[in-house]
């Protein structure tokens, strides 16, 4: 990663922000299958929600992981590559599910964050300063532009808001001499990057 100055911190490759938590059926799956499924089932999530216009499907969408649970997406979709529909809308509602529980602390990160990578706070659409309702909200239309406006871009907003939020846990774990805060930095980088990149791919039409 390129550094914005003597301060900017430094940290190693990491890791994806969580791993499975899968429970899958008895027996060894085909992988051809399951990507097959992982597939089909994010495509017809997003057409679905595109083609519908009744509000309270939209609503449904973003809220289906707090109502549901991560557990029944990460069965289908935590598998797949971030350069994939399905393992691009994953990393995107874990990263909202994570936001929402966790308000305060994200804005804690997000405004340590944001003096050293200027440029993407435009892009995340967060207030200045943000406060929790606002960051929760933004994360909310983010996950809503997904489904009914622009997948690349709202993937983009979310790659910034995580990138940001990666740079502020970094900030205050060299503070600290937090290792845990170090490893979620790190988490985080990662997580910004794929949806980054997932952005920019579904903006070429090779979300695969």
């Amino acid at each position: 990663m390129s550094s914005n100055g003597p301060s900017a911190p430094r940290f190693r490759r990491p890791a994806p922000l969580y791993a499975s938590v899968a429970e899958t059926i008895p027996g060894a799956p085909d992988p051809a299958a399951s990507a097959d499924l992982a597939h089909d089932s994010a495509r017809a999530l997003l057409d679905g929600v595109f083609q519908s216009s009744d509000p309270a499907v939209v609503e449904r969408v973003v809220a289906l992981a707090a109502e549901d649970g991560l557990t029944d997406l990460s069965a289908l979709w935590s598998g797949a590559p971030a350069s994939t529909l399905p393992g691009a809308l994953w990393r995107l509602y874990v990263l909202h599910t994570w936001v929402q529980h966790v308000g305060e602390e994200v804005v804690l990160r997000y405004r340590a964050g944001s003096r050293t990578v200027p440029g993407l706070r435009y892009l995340s659409g967060f207030a200045e300063p943000p406060d929790v309702q606002q960051v929760q909200r933004t994360m909310d239309d983010i996950l809503r532009g997904a489904f009914t406006g622009d997948l690349g871009l709202a993937l983009r907003r979310a790659g910034a808001v995580a990138t940001i939020i990666a740079h502020g846990t970094a900030h205050l774990a060299d503070e600290d001499r937090d290792d845990a805060r170090t490893r979620q930095a790190e988490r985080l980088l990662r997580t910004g990057e794929e949806l980054s990149a997932a952005g920019r791919y579904a903006e070429a039409d090779q979300l695969d």
